[in-house]
């Protein structure tokens, strides 16, 4: 799905529109975030992003990314959005705040897959069939050197001034070859300097809980129902748990405010596990089901910790994402496939 540019023009306007009168009726006072939250869902299927403000979701553009691709995550910070671009060599950059694209070459036959911020400026990129990451600027639109890591990597996350890489070890068949593992990446010297090897298979997606360690969501082989969640200590470089029982190919993870992780799946749902007490509010067999959805692509929270479920649908048509708040869910109209949300703050172009 295509916006005519005039079309692009007037939705982002509107946008803009309301970022404006929002610095204008919002004081704020130190340390409080400037510019206005903004909901970005990548669409996988139509090459886009559909962009909304989380206090006015009616008001939604859709970005188209490139011509051609196989994006499935994306990374968000200061209105500026990554897009790894899966089978093209190359990211999509979007800025929020003028709706331009631009394209950011990537090595060759990179598979870009897994992408995080370090900062405003760098963000590193998974490329799964090189077996590497490349550190890239997103102001500079330049790449530097590779960064070998281990087998097919696919997840980045950056914690307690690290990157972690999440080496999914899959063969060609794209099966779990071996157990998964994490390259951890001192970004002062762009080096690995350790290797976490997990106890769990495919680790996917991977989110920093309320204790300070990283949550890794093990998909698991295809089929098998052995999806798992590692927990690893970004200080000592180990996993310090392993718990089973996270079903059918879970995908995404997130945390609310109380401090539990919500799990996606194509297979049920929602899973909750509360990280305190090591245990799941709700099972894979006992799932949350959002407006009667027993699947969700991907999910995540706003900072008024509302949850975004996206529904992927037939993932031929326009599919919607459902916000949920105080047990009543909202209904957001997206794009074909949706796959990742994230959430940044635009600023206005007003003289506030």
């Amino acid at each position: 799905m295509r916006f005519e540019p005039i079309l692009k023009i007037a939705a982002f306007a509107a946008i803009l529109a309301f970022t404006a009168l929002a610095c204008g009726d919002d004081p704020t006072g130190p340390g409080t975030p400037s510019g206005v939250e903004t909901a970005v869902v990548l669409n996988s299927i139509d090459l886009s992003i559909t962009v909304f403000p989380v206090d006015s979701p009616q008001i939604t553009t859709t970005l188209g990314l490139a011509q051609a691709g196989s994006p499935v995550s994306m990374a968000a910070r200061n209105g500026r959005v990554v897009v790894p671009l899966g089978f093209l060599s190359a990211a999509a950059v979007a800025d929020l705040g003028s709706g331009d694209v631009a394209t950011l070459p990537l090595p060759d036959n990179s598979g870009a897959t897994g992408v995080a911020f370090l900062n405003d400026s760098i963000a590193y990129i998974a490329n799964p069939n090189l077996n590497t990451v490349s550190p890239v600027n997103v102001f500079g639109m330049s790449g530097g050197p590779q960064i070998e890591v281990g087998g097919f990597p696919q997840g980045v996350i950056a914690s307690a001034d690290r990157v972690f890489v999440l080496n999914a070890e899959l063969d060609q068949t794209f099966r779990p070859a071996k157990a998964g593992g994490v390259s951890v990446i001192d970004p002062a010297t762009n080096t690995v300097i350790a290797t976490i090897i997990l106890t769990g298979y495919n680790p996917s997606a991977a989110a920093s809980g309320p204790d300070g360690l990283l949550y890794v969501i093990n998909s698991g082989t295809f089929g098998q129902g052995d999806g798992s969640l590692s927990v690893v200590n970004p200080t000592t470089l180990e996993e310090v748990a392993h718990h089973a029982g996270f079903g059918e190919f879970p995908g995404d993870i997130a945390f609310d405010q109380a401090g539990r992780a919500y799990v996606s799946s194509f297979s049920y749902g929602i899973a909750i596990w509360d990280a305190t007490a090591d245990s799941f509010v709700n099972s894979p067999a006992d799932p949350l089901v959002v407006e009667g959805n027993a699947i969700s692509s991907g999910l995540g929270f706003d900072s008024d910790d509302r949850l975004y479920s996206l529904i992927p649908g037939d993932c031929i048509a326009p599919s919607v994402a459902y916000r949920v708040s105080n047990s009543a869910a909202d209904e957001i109209g997206i794009g074909v496939c949706p796959i990742d949300i994230a959430f940044t703050r635009v600023e206005s172009s007003c003289d506030c």
